[in-house]
């Protein structure tokens, strides 16, 4: 292949790239502000500043829409695990990051982190559709194996040590946690997060103790 047709497919690999990217976004923001189901593909295309027929090249449904959200969600978490390891701040500190969405539950780049409000939708939705149930489970099960391979850390590297037999139980708590304290931001947008972290502070040497 001459590298003018090599530059032409990587062009247009790019451009396709970014016209997926330019679409999810717009979902994102359709299927927060006006739920799954009310949220129209007419209202996505407008958000996108695309045609209605332009969505459909690329995603078939709604459903392949959320699809793609929580995989840009996977690989986007992927990346910020590795920083998240890096990080030997207190423990109550960097769940606030996860609170705030500043790492693992933030996409890559520039782009805002899910809204707690559109995560609940995602859950209910996916109890109805088995797309979504199948890339919800698999980002869950790296969720999870993340928040086990923090807890299992030493703690001069920002971590619990954790034994590995008290492991299940210990996440298993952990991320019940965190998830009430997301549900609970749906309900109260401007919770007090010096109130929570507060409670962190107080509440994780508890859970984690021996």
């Amino acid at each position: 292949m001459s590298r003018a047709r090599q530059t032409a497919g990587s062009s247009r690999a790019a451009h396709s790239q970014a016209q997926r990217e330019r679409i999810l976004s717009a979902a994102e923001h359709c299927f927060t502000e006006h739920g799954f189901h009310a949220a129209s593909m007419a209202q996505i295309a407008k958000t996108a500043d695309i045609s209605t027929g332009l969505i459909y090249r690329y995603f078939s449904s709604k459903s392949e829409l959320i699809h793609g959200i929580v995989e840009r969600q996977m690989q986007c978490f992927a990346e910020d695990i590795q920083t998240f390891e890096r990080d030997n701040s207190a423990p109550a500190a960097q769940v606030m990051q996860v609170m705030r969405g500043e790492h693992q539950l933030r996409p890559c780049g520039t782009r805002s982190h899910l809204e707690p409000a559109l995560v609940l939708e995602i859950s209910a939705e996916s109890g109805r559709d088995r797309l979504i149930a199948e890339a919800l489970a698999r980002f869950n099960q790296q969720i999870d194996q993340a928040i086990s391979d923090w807890m299992a850390r030493p703690k001069a590297e920002g971590g619990f040590a954790v034994p590995a037999h008290k492991l299940p139980q210990r996440s298993m708590a952990l991320r019940a946690l965190l998830d009430g304290l997301k549900q609970r931001q749906v309900r109260e947008p401007d919770m007090d997060m010096a109130a929570v972290e507060a409670m962190l502070q107080d509440v994780l040497p508890l859970l984690m103790g021996e």
